[in-house]
């Protein structure tokens, strides 16, 4: 009895222990896959990711093997003697079941789908690994049902005492429908999305229709003055124009643009009090993601038609004093390019009843997880799971008469019982508002969808019946004003790197960090930082200069030449050294004061400069290797210059001289030298610190905005993009719109792809 007692006992706390893991699972995936989408790119979230997602099916493969209904358990302890028990587990095996059924429930809203152009490159189709789940789950929770069944009726049952009613079947079978409707509605979405013009086909679409429109239209002879209206860039409406095939994409049979064909420039000249220049800016962005999507499908900025989009941007939204306006419109669009590529919301667009259709299973997700919610709590109320056991067991004890028969013997008073009922319901319950999180977001991200937002005001500018109805008006403003933060695809944000760490932090949270080689801090853009960069890019756009006059060659404060470009090795030894300066600059100023404005621009972007030496080298010019390796060179030579040795951050001259002189007597790395050199350089400068400052405020913005136009890495400003978007990212796409952006990459990667499959 005590072995028997022992046996079972571990069976019931590894099948407890696998119940709970599973839940705390598909919250890591739910959290992961639905609320956490900007830390996904990292090597150790994938890999948590990942691992949750591989282990939910053995899992629950294991836990059904476990269960067995009727639930017999045998143990051999010895080869002459068996140990045989029926045993009961009504209320456990039922919550089992809904227990898988909700796992799936959780999980079917994590995946990525992309109907993508076979150029780009990026065509995700729904898992069919989740489509085997679910109907292998769906066959489990059967065969544990169906094994209930009287031999010679229909009534199910697993006990003498308790028989299944429709209630119970009901809450047993309608997860399993709603995970299959959810997820053959995510087939037919990304079928119809792949072979749609608006969406997979686009790219070769954009690049005919700008084509023509860059020969055949009267825009190209318009003058400068005119260009308060936005050339006719495609917004929506591509399945309702006819397309020829030609070698370089699709070709417009006809520029007739009143048969569904929405461009920006008759959304721009409509004048309604409900469509405020965010709306058309909305509008503006949604058209410029679409050329942009071009160049990730490995077109050229002169075949993708940037030129006709260039002037507008560069005339009248460059002139703009807003920053906040033109840096809006490109995160907006650079938003859309996040959904498309890393959701599978944009595909449900494909069809206009395809949102409908989705909402209604996630609000029959969430009424279904709310019902079992409160079916537990009814059930238990007054009393707790505590007291109920999951398992109840009588042995039957077996003994060997002679080599083939047995005599049992049974004690029906020896009854034995395992378990609390209590870890069934809470990973149900755990499973059932994870369940309803995971929908409302879902729900929510459909209403407050910038996708949403765009299609609202493309039907209301179509149909004039919208525009005359008090309701409908009030019904799309009440959209166009929704904002939900927590949806937002695009952190303001910049990441912080510093090789100059006088006293490092040694609390958990900065360990960690250091443990998975994360930057050391992120803070939001400042204002000063959008305003010098963009007043660098409207300077080289007046002086018609391209990516080359923009990039840094010297830092000089009047006459005086404190460093040239061609003193480094690279755009990330430039860096290195000038962030090694600014450290030695930025600590001699006093805690009391306020910093200016140059002073905000340079700390934040030199730390910034350091961080993409540090994380994101390929985004830089230089070979990404090289750049990661020297700012590890020089990060652990500065923290061995620097060990055992208290330096205050102070504005005293005597400190500060104390710094530059370890830096120049025992770095072993010429960048730090260089670095103390030019740091005493501008400190000693006799025109004040301020006109350092600002020197280098000119210098690490133009530094930015040539890196910005100078790297055209497709790859890794997606990568960017994934992870909630870079400073530098947003400056590429504004550059390429305003036609500043070095082509050779995508050239080149073009070339590599070779030419556009026939369609």
């Amino acid at each position: 009895m005590a072995f028997f007692i022992k046996h079972v006992r571990w069976v019931v706390l590894r099948l407890n222990a696998l119940l709970v893991t599973n839940a705390i699972l598909m919250a890591v995936i739910a959290g992961l896959g639905t609320y956490g989408h900007h830390y996904r790119h990292h090597p150790l979230i994938r890999f948590l990711y990942l691992g949750a997602i591989t282990l939910f099916l053995p899992i629950v493969s294991d836990v059904v093997s476990t269960i067995q209904n009727p639930y017999t358990i045998t143990v051999y302890p010895k080869h002459d003697r068996v140990i045989l028990s029926n045993c009961e587990a009504d209320g456990h095996v039922f919550l089992v079941i809904l227990w898988i059924g909700l796992v799936q429930i959780v999980g079917a809203n994590t995946i990525t789908i992309v109907a993508g152009d076979s150029r780009e490159g990026r065509s995700i189709a729904p898992p069919a690994v989740q489509l085997v789940k679910a109907i292998w789950t769906s066959y489990l929770a059967y065969m544990m049902i169906e094994s209930g069944l009287e031999p010679y009726g229909y009534n199910v049952k697993w006990s003498q005492d308790r028989q299944l009613s429709l209630l119970d079947i009901l809450l047993l079978a309608l997860p399993y429908a709603l995970i299959l409707a959810k997820l053959l509605f995510k087939y037919y979405a990304w079928y119809k999305a792949s072979r749609s013009l608006a969406f997979g086909r686009n790219p070769r679409l954009i690049v005919g229709y700008m084509e023509k429109l860059q020969v055949g239209t009267h825009y190209a002879e318009l003058t400068i003055s005119e260009h308060d209206v936005p050339p006719p860039l495609i917004v929506m409406g591509e399945d309702t124009v006819l397309v020829e095939k030609q070698p370089h994409g699709y070709n417009l049979a006809g520029m007739n643009i009143n048969n569904g064909l929405l461009t920006i420039d008759t959304v721009w000249q409509l004048d309604d009090t409900l469509l405020l220049w965010r709306s058309k800016d909305l509008c503006l962005a949604f058209a410029l993601f679409k050329m942009l999507r071009c160049r990730f499908a490995r077109y050229t900025i002169n075949e993708a038609g940037f030129a006709k989009a260039s002037n507008f941007i560069r005339h009248v939204l460059l002139e703009d004093s807003d920053d906040e306006r033109v840096l809006g419109l490109i995160t907006n669009e650079l938003s859309f390019l996040h959904d498309y590529y890393f959701s599978y919301l944009p595909v449900t667009y494909s069809e206009s009843w395809l949102p409908f259709l989705s909402v209604s299973i996630s609000l029959s997700s969430i009424g279904y997880c709310l019902f079992v919610i409160t079916f537990l709590v009814t059930t238990f109320r007054g009393y707790s799971a505590l007291d109920y056991e999951q398992i109840y067991c009588h042995p039957v004890h077996c003994h060997p008469v002679s080599d083939s028969t047995y005599t049992f013997t049974s004690d029906s008073k020896a009854e034995v019982s395992f378990g609390r009922l209590l870890f069934d319901v809470l990973p149900v319950c755990l499973l059932g508002t994870l369940g309803v999180l995971v929908e409302a977001r879902e729900i929510a991200s459909y209403i407050c969808s910038n996708w949403t937002k765009v299609a609202l005001i493309c039907g209301y500018v179509k149909h004039t019946s919208w525009q005359q109805s008090p309701m409908i008006r009030k019904c799309i403003g009440h959209v166009l004003h929704t904002r939900c933060k927590l949806l937002d695809r695009w952190e303001d944000k910049m990441y912080q790197c510093s090789i100059l760490v006088l006293h490092p932090s040694r609390n958990p949270i900065t360990l960690l960090r250091r443990i998975l080689h994360l930057p050391d801090q992120k803070m939001k853009v400042p204002t000063a930082v959008k305003a010098a960069v963009l007043d660098v890019v409207r300077m080289n756009q007046r002086n018609k200069l391209g990516n080359n006059g923009a990039t840094p060659r010297r830092l000089q404060v009047g006459s005086d030449l404190l460093w040239t470009f061609h003193e480094a090795k690279g755009a990330a030894d430039a860096m290195l050294v000038c962030h090694v300066a600014t450290s030695i600059l930025e600590m001699t100023r006093s805690r009391e004061q306020l910093p200016s404005d140059h002073e905000i621009v340079a700390t934040h972007l030199s730390r910034y400069c350091a961080y993409l030496v540090a994380c994101c080298p390929k985004l830089l010019p230089d070979d990404h290797v090289w750049c990661r390796s020297l700012y590890k060179a020089v990060k652990k030579d500065a923290g061995r210059v620097l060990a055992g040795h208290d330096i205050t951050v102070s504005s005293s001259e005597a400190e500060h001289r104390r710094l530059v002189e370890l830096l120049r007597a025992r770095s072993k790395h010429q960048v730090l030298k260089d670095g103390a050199e030019l740091g005493q350089r501008l400190a000693e400068l006799p025109k004040g610190e301020e006109v350092a400052w600002k020197a280098l405020a000119g210098f690490w913005t133009e530094m930015i905005v040539s890196v910005a136009a100078t790297c055209d890495n497709i790859d890794e400003h997606a990568e960017a993009v994934a992870r909630g978007g870079e400073l530098v990212t947003l400056l590429w796409a504004l550059l390429a719109h305003v036609g500043s952006v070095d082509d050779d990459t995508a050239t080149a990667a073009a070339a590599t792809h070779g030419a556009p499959d026939a369609v």
